[in-house]
């Protein structure tokens, strides 16, 4: 055998400590960004790092908050002049995504043709609170074509379903439990190398065996499945540890209270955004350490300190370059949501994360970490960057129109209705309808869960 040495060229990527960093930062809220460098500089002495007031009174007096809900949204007045400082006015509620918005934003970014993200989202309206499909898919393929909505056939509904059923959360689609927890299992099975027999005997408990689980009959499941109790037991306590309810995530927490990163102002008749001056961390070097250093020279430094201070200056870079990407971000968000800010939700207009990092070119997984945990404040109320960011829905002029503002537009119809004859799912859907936007009734009635309205029996009067 003969052996020899060969040069080779080859590209690799490789993420140095202060990229590494940086992307954490991005990444963290304000108040996981004060605790960390809080954390940092109790490590690093040459790092100064004074607690932001507005922060901990967030924490401590909780009592005192005043609420600002989406009912704020409806016919916002804000004049030229107004030069309320909304940053400090943070005491407001955020909008949270709901599971509902998280599907949409993952429909719209898969490789399929439009007419099939219609249908997975047709879908995804169907669900309940905790992520599975209550109905019948028959049953929902009957409501689609006598709706006139769509003329797929049965095994296209099928395959809407299945890809439904690939988004995240795991478990997503789901008809039943045991649907729900296989399917957890197919993508675990996709990735791991270990512990794939108990897991596949996991699923196998899962598919068929599921309701001796709940009396704990050990035996007849051994029995059927051929293995022992003990790698029984063992699958059983995977299948515990799989999440039951994937919705659970989106279920409405309590009022979460939180600082905005940007503060979004009219000026000029344009709304702008700018950096919360509030919201920024007061971290720096240590001048006097600094001044000592440099009386002393590189060459006198200790390659400890010296390692303290180079840390030390990576961080400072890094939080400047993080506001600043922040307020890219915002900029590029504010500048196509100006008809929002003037009018509300009725005039958000469909956007991507792609159209953002195609203009500031970046990443589109940047502009996903910067969207997340970050907040900007207006007259309307505060919003996670998330929240500006919504699927389209197309209209027969070929024109489109934001999942955000078919909500709003759900809002205003329910308002304007009888108390003593109040609109329908149906009707309400015949209104879109007739306005050029064809939404299913099953999706309305999920848009009008999201906003918190009770189904018609329940508001008649």
């Amino acid at each position: 055998m003969a052996i020899s040495i060969n040069t080779r060229a080859s590209q690799t990527v490789s993420l140095t400590p202060q990229l590494q960093q940086s992307i954490k930062l991005l990444q963290l809220s304000n108040s996981e960004l004060e605790q960390q460098l809080a954390k940092e500089a109790e490590e690093n002495p040459l790092l100064e790092f004074e607690p932001n007031p507005e922060i901990e009174s967030n924490l401590t007096q909780s009592n005192e908050r005043i609420e600002v809900t989406q009912s704020s949204w409806a016919n916002p007045r804000i004049s030229q002049d107004d030069d309320e400082d909304w940053g400090e006015q943070y005491e407001r509620i955020a909008h949270k995504q709901t599971l509902l918005e998280y599907l949409e934003e993952q429909i719209h970014l898969l490789n399929v043709a439009p007419d099939e993200q219609s249908l997975i989202a047709y879908l995804a309206g169907c669900l309940d609170e905790r992520g599975y499909l209550p109905e019948d898919l028959q049953n929902i393929y009957i409501d689609l074509t006598s709706q006139t909505l769509s003329k797929d056939s049965y095994e296209r509904l099928e395959k809407a379903l299945a890809m439904l059923q690939s988004l995240d959360p795991p478990g997503v689609g789901a008809r039943d439990l045991a649907e729900c927890l296989s399917l957890q299992i197919d993508r675990i099975l996709e990735n791991v190398n270990t512990n794939r027999d108990i897991w596949e005997l996991a699923k196998e408990i899962t598919n068929s065996h599921l309701s001796k689980v709940g009396s704990k009959d050990w035996q007849k499941i051994r029995q059927a499945s051929g293995q022992s109790e003990a790698a029984v037991l063992k699958a059983v306590n995977l299948i515990r540890s799989l999440q039951h309810n994937p919705g659970a995530q989106f279920e409405r927490e309590n009022d979460q209270w939180i600082l905005p990163d940007i503060v979004v102002k009219l000026k000029q008749q344009r709304w702008i955004a700018e950096s919360n001056p509030n919201a920024k961390p007061r971290l720096s070097l240590n001048n006097e350490y600094a001044r000592i250093l440099k009386e002393n020279g590189q060459k006198k430094i200790d390659g400890a300190l010296k390692q303290k201070m180079l840390e030390a200056s990576w961080l400072v870079k890094n939080i400047a370059q993080r506001e600043e990407t922040i307020l890219k971000v915002a900029q590029a968000i504010v500048s196509r949501q100006q008809k929002f800010f003037s009018i509300g939700a009725i005039g958000m207009r469909p956007l991507v994360l792609r159209e953002i990092a195609e203009e500031l070119e970046m990443h589109e997984s940047t502009i996903s970490r910067v969207t997340t945990q970050k907040y900007l404040a207006c007259p309307l109320g505060i919003f996670e960057f998330k929240y500006f960011f919504s699927s389209q829905v197309s209209s027969e002029n070929g024109s489109g129109i934001s999942s955000t503002a078919i909500q709003a537009l759900i809002k205003k119809i329910v308002g304007e209705e009888s108390p003593s004859k109040p609109v329908s799912d149906t009707q309400i859907a015949q209104i879109l309808n007739a306005q050029g936007y064809n939404i299913a009734r099953r999706t309305i009635a999920k848009y009008r869960d999201i906003l918190r309205i009770p189904p018609v029996h329940l508001r008649k009067q």
